[in-house]
């Protein structure tokens, strides 16, 4: 019992920052202003500029630093490295320092957001050494490059082409110096075997509008799931989702609205599908309306739906024949 009351062990400079938070305010200020001399520096500030123009809609081939730091073998690891070489100084003077970068890190993979500017980020992905068997292929909206800095990693670039539900594979060998560009609504680059911690450079830009994220059987390329390519749209769905575990019927009549609107199919088809689980009545006269609407791509998957609930439940043909033009 002793042992599990023990008070716990504060070490003595974590215990003074409750007392006196400068140094956390000095340590945090030193983090930053890192940051900003590695941005100014002459082999970042180009590409940080060239940036915000690619994700604005430009080229790569029109942002020569932003290009050459994918492209070449010299330039990433110069970029990376000087970041690297700054924050560990100014880590080292503050050791109760923070990177002022989003960050992450989940089964393996580290991430630090290096800059943002519209569709476009660049990221810092850490990968620790491990195995992994994959069935599936998922497939987005968008272009990816990525220039590998250090590790050693076995890895295979599937490609769907488009009059074929199957996939290409292609294996690749991953290490310093090797250089991908993906078109990331065809191809996805899976990585099977790291023997060694896979450090990449990576920018990717979403395509405007992005397009659904689709999961496919890598044995078959049957499509196995769907969601939407719009982190908003995808949060609202999110929202909807609550909305209807939490039986709320008075967000049925929203719910019809978001549906019968122009919008991400993927969101309009979540609200249909809650908005019938809250109100029938309300909800099938909008999976009606939608169904008859020739031009709505949602017309051919609501008209299916609309006729199978009819099928298994009878009595809502009242409602379809009140919904009739």
């Amino acid at each position: 019992r002793s042992r599990l009351t023990a008070p716990v062990r504060v070490d003595p400079a974590i215990a003074a920052l409750r007392v006196d938070r400068t140094p956390q305010r000095r340590a945090q200020a030193a983090m930053v202003a890192a940051f900003e001399r590695w941005r100014a520096l002459r082999e970042v500030a180009p590409v940080m500029r060239e940036l915000e123009r690619y994700g604005a809609g430009e080229p790569l081939a029109a942002c020569p630093a932003l290009h050459a730091l994918l492209a070449d073998r010299r330039s990433a690891p110069v970029f990376v490295g000087a970041l690297v070489r700054d924050l560990c100084r100014a880590l080292a003077r503050e050791p109760f320092g923070h990177p002022p970068l989003r960050h992450g890190y989940e089964s393996g993979t580290s991430t630090l957001l290096l800059a943002r500017h519209g569709r476009a980020h660049l990221v810092l992905h850490a990968h620790e050494p491990g195995r992994w068997t994959l069935d599936t292929v998922t497939l987005g909206d968008g272009e990816r490059h990525e220039a590998v800095i250090g590790g050693r990693a076995q890895a295979r670039l599937v490609h769907r082409k488009a009059s074929a539900a199957r996939f290409a594979i292609q294996p690749r060998m991953l290490g310093p110096g090797s250089r991908l560009a993906l078109d990331l609504k065809l191809e996805e680059l899976q990585v099977l075997t790291i023997t060694r911690r896979l450090v990449s450079l990576r920018l990717e830009r979403a395509a405007d509008p992005p397009g659904p994220v689709s999961e496919y059987a890598l044995a078959d390329g049957v499509q196995l799931r769907q969601a939407s390519g719009d982190i908003r749209a995808s949060r609202h769905e999110a929202m909807i989702a609550v909305l209807g575990r939490m039986e709320c019927r008075e967000a049925a009549p929203v719910l019809a609205e978001i549906a019968a609107q122009e919008g991400a199919d993927s969101l309009r088809w979540q609200a249909l599908r809650e908005g019938l689980v809250l109100d029938t009545a309300t909800g099938f006269r909008t999976l009606c309306a939608v169904a008859e609407t020739a031009c709505d791509p949602l017309a051919a998957p609501a008209a299916a739906l609309r006729d199978s609930l009819v099928r298994a439940h009878p009595s809502l043909r009242s409602l379809e024949d009140a919904c009739a033009p």
